[in-house]
């Protein structure tokens, strides 16, 4: 797979595509604070705010229906920029790496097998035309693990007939393990500006930042109390720290001595090392999980065969399945696989 480091040059940027906020502002907002060495910038990560089959369609009104089969230089920052801020187009040559993350959502009713292939072939080089990323059934298969280590991932599958994606989310909500953890960020936040009247988001920011930064748990109450001095009325100051301190002895990380940015960075390498088992075994059938092959598992990844597969086993609306796996996380090891091997 690709390693995309950001060269020197002058336009030593990447831009992200995702299809919506979940993506921008829980998912890649979290991997950029866990792993700060990734040099993406957030305000270069653009919400499409719709699926891969309308973008597909976008591409066609600018490049004709036989785009994919003419093998047409598509110019992604402009079709997106173009519909979005007209009035201040990008253009390919502005980034250095384009990166799209967008979700398979077989049962959307623009759901086509040659729309996605096109995509999937077309778009494998994030130095070029951009790379893609596909989550199956849809972004939230991050989340879906019941336990850490989940021997059962490997097999885990949904029936294609599970239709919405709203119940999708649900069944990953009750499942998953981890989803508490990936929401402590914002829970924090939510309750400082709910409940608390936080209203300053520069402030809170802060506040969650340092918070969270907090990796022993001697002394915590005091720790607590002097971050939010002088944010927090005294009279209420004392409630908050205690439902602060509550939910970070829940969290459990911080009796490791690790903070929650240490704890989750080396959450997403134990989901990445997951899918990348798991991707293994659902392009070659094989139920290895050896350490020592783990970065060749990687390298032999080869996303199009996966979508071929992923489009067989669900094709059959009754009997189909979808197997569960979540390829927008190899974000992280094709920038640099050192980040999840050190």
């Amino acid at each position: 797979m690709n390693n995309y480091l950001p060269d020197k040059r002058k336009r030593s940027q990447t831009l992200l595509i995702v299809e919506g906020n979940h993506e921008k502002n829980k998912l890649f907002w979290l991997i950029f604070k866990c792993f700060p060495e990734i040099n993406i910038d957030i305000d270069n990560v653009w919400i499409y705010g719709t699926n891969i089959y309308l973008l597909y369609e976008d591409i066609v009104s600018e490049y004709g229906s036989d785009w994919a089969e003419e093998e047409i230089d598509v110019d992604l920052p402009f079709v997106i920029s173009k519909k979005q801020t007209p009035d201040n187009v990008k253009y390919k040559y502005d980034f250095t790496n384009i990166i799209m993350v967008f979700d398979y959502e077989r049962h959307d009713t623009n759901f086509s097998e040659k729309k996605i292939l096109d995509m999937q072939n077309i778009f494998c080089d994030a130095t070029d035309m951009g790379k893609l990323y596909i989550n199956y059934p849809m972004i939230e298969s991050y989340l879906h693990l019941k336990s850490i280590p989940d021997a059962e991932y490997l097999l885990r599958k949904i029936q294609a007939s599970l239709q919405p994606g709203k119940r999708y989310k649900e069944l990953v909500e009750k499942d998953s393990v981890i989803s508490g953890i990936i929401d402590l960020p914002h829970r924090i936040d939510d309750l400082m500006n709910k409940n608390f009247g936080v209203t300053d988001i520069a402030i809170r920011e802060k506040c969650v930042e340092k918070i969270l930064s907090i990796y022993q748990a001697e002394n915590i109450e005091q720790k607590l109390e002097d971050i939010l001095y002088n944010v927090i009325e005294d009279n209420r100051l004392k409630t908050l720290k205690y439902q602060l301190k509550d939910w970070i002895n829940k969290a459990g990380y911080i009796h490791n001595e690790q903070s929650y940015w240490q704890y989750v960075r080396n959450l997403f390498k134990d989901i990445i090392q997951h899918n990348i088992y798991k991707a293994n075994y659902i392009q070659n059938n094989l139920c290895e999980s050896e350490i020592d092959k783990y970065k060749n598992y990687f390298n032999c990844i080869d996303l199009t065969q996966i979508l071929n597969i992923q489009n067989s086993v669900s094709e059959n609306d009754v009997e189909g399945f979808i197997w569960v796996l979540s390829t927008c996380l190899f974000l992280i090891p094709d920038y640099n696989w050192k980040l999840i091997s050190e």
